[in-house]
């Protein structure tokens, strides 16, 4: 004669359905121990929206955009070590000038550090690693952009905030 599952004493019920639970839990707790983590760091952040760039008389237009982001470390794909902070400068929309100067100014907020950086590389795609220290970070991005023998025009700032 065969027992009901009904009939059974209410902890013989639930019996096979915690082993499994448990052998679920042994598994994955047994991966993550034989798999180390990598850390990586967030994604770039954009600062707030584009930066309005104004004056340039290229192509017709007399406005264009330039975007911004800052990336937090620690990265190994671009380098970026702990405390440190990526910003990079691109168009974010047509036309684009031909050179220019980009520049940051950051200050740290919880430590109170401060400090102003050109980036650096081939224009339109600037970028600069600065050692900011842990902490909240507020940075501005702005600069000057030269067309061939045409006046200077000016990208106004664009603000972000950052955690390192």
């Amino acid at each position: 004669m065969t027992t009901r599952r009904n009939e059974l004493p209410p902890d013989h019920r639930s019996g096979g359905r915690r082993a499994l639970r448990w052998s679920a839990v042994a598994a994955v707790a047994a991966g993550t121990l034989a798999v180390p983590a990598t850390a990586y760091a967030l994604p770039p952040h954009p600062f707030g929206p584009p930066a309005v760039t104004i004056g340039c008389a290229n192509q017709g237009s007399l406005m264009s955009l330039t975007g911004a982001t800052g990336q937090s470390g620690p990265e190994q794909t671009p380098p970026i070590g702990p405390g440190e902070i990526r910003f990079e400068s691109f168009p974010a929309a047509p036309p684009i000038p031909a050179a220019g100067q980009v520049t940051v100014a950051w200050v740290n907020l919880d430590t109170g550090a401060t400090g102003v950086a050109a980036l650096e590389g081939a224009y339109p795609y600037y970028s600069k690693t600065v050692y900011t220290g842990q902490g909240n970070v507020r940075a501005t991005v702005f600069g000057t952009i030269d067309l061939w023998s045409l006046p200077l025009c000016q990208s106004n700032p664009t603000f972000g905030n950052f955690i390192v």
